[in-house]
C-alpha cells in the first residue's frame, strides 16, 4: 500500500509517493504537481514511452468515491472526443482501475495566472492571440456537445508562447442541469448565471475567456484586481464579462472579434472567416446529447 500524507489546504489525506516509486502501473512518480477536491496530478516518468506524463488520479480518501470516478472519466471522454491541438493528448484512460487515474501529455509551461504574476500583463495582439486560440479550443468543444465550465487564467497553461486549455475535470453536456446549490466552477470566475446554478451553456465558458483577457490586460487577478486599461481590445472584454449571458457574444463571434485585435499574427487566414458560422451551428444544434453531467 502506497503511503499518504496530509494536505495543508484542507488536512485531508494525499499520496506520498518516493520519487521512482510506481505512481501505476509503468507510470514512476517524480513530483505532485497539484491537489484538488477529489483528485491530485503528479508528474511521472513513463518508462514504455521513456517520456514525462502526467497522472490524475484519486486522492487516498476518494479511491472509491463514484464523484471522484465520474470526475476522472469527464476528462477522459471529453479529451478523447476532443482531440484538439490546443489541449493535453488523452494517453490512458484507467477511471476504471482500482487506483482510478488518467494519463494525459505532459505541458511543460506555465500557467498565464503565474506568467502574468511574474512578468505583469500581455500586449493587446499578443492577448488576443492567445484568446483565439483558447476560443478555438471552446468552440471545437461545444460543437462537440460539451463545456469545460472552469475557464481561468490558472487553467491556461503557455509552452513556448503557445497557450493550451487544461483540466477537463469539470466539463458538462450542454444544456444539462448543475446540482441543487452546488454550482459548478471557480468563485469569482464563474459566470453569474453558474453560480445561480442555472443549466450549463457555452456562454459560461465565454464568461471564464473574459477572465483570462482581463487577467493578461491587466497583469493582475480577477476579480479582486486592478481594472482594465484602457486598450482597444478592453470592449471587447468587457461584452465577454457582461453579467447577462444574452450580452455576450459567441464564441465564434468572439473569435472573429479578437482577429482584429491580433495585427500581423492573425491566427487564421481571413477568408475562412466565414466557416465560423457552420462550426457554431453545429454548437447550437447539438445542446443536448450525451448527458453523462
Amino acid at each position: 500500500m502506497h503511503s499518504t500524507d496530509v494536505d495543508e489546504a484542507d488536512d485531508l489525506p494525499v499520496w506520498s509517493f518516493e520519487p521512482s516509486e510506481a505512481v501505476a502501473p509503468g507510470l514512476l512518480a517524480i513530483e505532485r504537481l497539484g491537489v484538488g477536491t477529489r483528485c491530485e496530478t503528479w508528474l511521472a516518468w513513463w518508462v514504455d514511452l521513456w517520456h514525462p506524463v502526467v497522472v490524475k488520479l484519486a486522492r487516498p480518501h476518494q479511491r472509491e468515491h463514484p464523484r471522484a470516478v465520474r470526475s476522472l472519466r469527464r476528462e477522459a471522454d471529453a479529451l478523447a472526443r476532443l482531440g484538439h491541438p490546443g489541449a493535453p493528448r488523452l494517453l490512458r484512460d484507467a477511471a476504471g482501475a482500482t487506483l482510478p487515474h488518467v494519463v494525459l501529455e505532459y505541458l511543460d509551461g506555465p500557467s498565464l495566472a503565474d506568467l502574468v504574476d511574474e512578468s505583469g500583463p500581455l500586449a493587446v495582439a499578443d492577448v488576443a492571440v492567445l484568446g483565439c486560440q483558447v476560443l478555438s479550443v471552446l468552440l471545437s468543444l461545444h460543437s462537440r456537445g460539451l463545456a469545460h465550465v472552469d475557464v481561468k487564467p490558472e487553467n491556461v497553461l503557455v509552452r513556448d508562447g503557445r497557450p493550451f486549455l487544461v483540466d477537463f475535470g469539470s466539463a458538462r453536456t450542454l444544456g444539462s442541469l448543475q446540482p441543487a446549490g452546488s454550482p459548478l466552477g471557480t468563485p469569482g470566475y464563474a459566470a453569474p448565471e453558474m453560480e445561480a446554478c442555472e443549466p450549463i451553456s457555452a456562454r459560461m465558458d465565454v464568461f471564464g475567456l473574459g477572465t483570462v483577457l482581463a487577467e493578461a490586460l491587466t497583469g493582475t487577478p480577477y476579480p479582486d484586481g486592478d481594472p482594465l486599461p484602457d486598450t482597444s481590445l478592453t470592449p471587447l472584454a468587457q461584452r465577454l464579462l457582461a453579467d447577462d449571458a444574452g450580452a455576450r457574444p459567441s464564441a465564434a463571434d468572439a473569435l472573429l472579434a479578437l482577429a482584429d485585435h491580433t495585427g500581423a499574427e492573425r491566427p487564421w487566414p481571413a477568408w475562412a472567416d466565414h466557416r465560423l458560422a457552420a462550426t457554431s451551428a453545429r454548437a447550437v444544434a447539438r445542446p443536448h446529447l450525451n448527458q453523462w453531467g
